[in-house]
């Protein structure tokens, strides 16, 4: 998956510090900053599998632990972010 450069920073502002995997409101904001950003650079649609693909090879890369809990949060995220995307495509925004 081919993210802009704005996105992908966004996108390492959210799996960069070692909670990104928990609710804390910090971590959200730094997942709907991404998503706010993808929107801008990349509209509504999304491939939800290369995203999830993307993520896991991005936190892999750094080392992290990876596991199927983890992996079900990036799903659960990439969930959010999808009707996220649909509301602002049938608002208009």
């Amino acid at each position: 998956m081919k993210l802009s450069a704005e996105a992908e920073a966004k996108l390492r502002s959210w799996y960069g510090p070692s909670t990104w995997h928990t609710p804390h409101d910090s971590d959200m904001n730094h997942w709907y900053d991404f998503v706010s950003q993808y929107s801008l650079d990349h509209g509504h649609a999304i491939d939800e599998t290369a995203l999830r693909e993307h993520i896991v090879a991005k936190i892999r890369e750094m080392k992290s632990p990876m596991n199927e809990h983890l992996e079900e949060i990036i799903s659960n995220r990439i969930n959010l972010m999808y009707n996220i995307l649909d509301f602002l495509k049938h608002t208009g925004r």
